[in-house]
């Protein structure tokens, strides 16, 4: 009897602490680390992420660009942070294929995070080089098949997202294409615009949307589950164009470290719904064709595990050596 009382007097204590928790926070700076280097993507997300709580929870979030390992060193700090909420993490969806590219991570791509929230997600788009005399996506699949290891398509590295996406592709549209891997995405790009390789599926950015319209790059299909872009709406999805299980959406969420309370991972939840409803978010989102989610924690971790085994499957088919 003793016994059981002592447990719920904790367990109300517990309880106490973490409201009160919730109630001041946050009670100090919060870092927002971001695993890529300022400028990209991901990089922009968590600026707005960081801008947005600021304002709304009246405290400094500020943006901490740890960089290096494909991402691997910023998920080991927050892996390794306080879970008081004062360390987040903004990151996209490269972190799902980490586990099935390392034979050992330095955390547990599931155990040593606490999913908040996907942000955002958008679809990627197929884009050839204007050399490759097709104008749809069967054209330049019967193409490759006609001509087997002719063609190519890049990516920023061994590993990388576009290098996923492109050994993906060539499952599910049964071709034989060269991957070409470049030092980076900047590389890469320059590369697709010299006529060097021949395709590649992209990240929906702004620059590569006006690379299309301007004639540089021919879209051919984008990687929606059907729904097509409301910035190429001329070009058909995947499945639109006959090539099945190629609905690929990059996107971007926040975790925290593992042990974060369920008050707190609640306050941060509420704080992303009222985040994407502000409309300076809206129209940067926008402008990438992104699509806002402010899924629950639950949602999110259960598109974390469908991910992971996602690109896990891929890695394996593709023959992509473990590091």
């Amino acid at each position: 009897m003793i016994r059981k009382l002592c447990i719920t007097l904790a367990l109300t204590v517990s309880a106490s602490t973490s409201a009160r928790a919730a109630d001041v926070y946050p009670a100090k700076t919060v870092r927002v680390v971001a695993p890529f280097a300022p400028g990209g993507t991901t990089d922009t997300v968590a600026r707005v992420v960081a801008q947005q709580f600021a304002e709304q929870l009246g405290k400094p979030f500020v943006v901490d660009n740890r960089t290096g390992a494909g991402g691997i060193i910023a998920y080991e700090i927050v892996a390794k942070a306080a879970p008081d909420g004062h360390t987040l993490l903004v990151t996209n969806s490269a972190f799902a294929s980490l586990p099935g590219l390392f034979k050992a991570l330095p955390y547990d791509t599931v155990k040593s995070f606490t999913p908040i929230s996907e942000i955002m997600h958008a679809p990627n788009v197929l884009v050839a080089h204007p050399s490759v005399n097709v104008t749809t996506l069967k054209d330049f699949i019967a193409l490759a098949r006609a001509h087997p290891g002719k063609y190519n398509y890049g990516s920023g590295g061994a590993g990388s997202a576009l290098h996923l996406y492109g050994e993906l592709f060539k499952t599910a549209a049964k071709v034989d294409l060269m991957h070409i891997p470049y030092k980076g995405g900047g590389d890469n790009m320059a590369a697709l615009l010299g006529g060097q390789i021949h395709m590649n599926i992209t990240q929906y950015q702004p620059s590569v949307i006006a690379l299309i319209k301007s004639g540089k790059l021919r879209a051919l299909a984008v990687t929606t589950d059907g729904k097509r872009s409301a910035t190429l709406p001329d070009v058909p999805s995947m499945s639109e164009a006959g090539v099945a299980g190629m609905a690929i959406y990059s996107w971007a969420g926040i975790l925290a470290p593992a042990g974060l309370s369920k008050t707190l991972t609640s306050k941060l939840h509420s704080e992303v719904i009222k985040m994407l409803a502000a409309p300076p978010v809206q129209e940067r989102f926008a402008a990438q064709d992104g699509e806002r989610v402010g899924s629950t924690p639950v949602e999110f971790a259960k598109l974390l595990h469908s991910e992971i085994q996602r690109w896990s499957e891929v890695i394996r088919t593709a023959g992509i050596a473990r590091q």
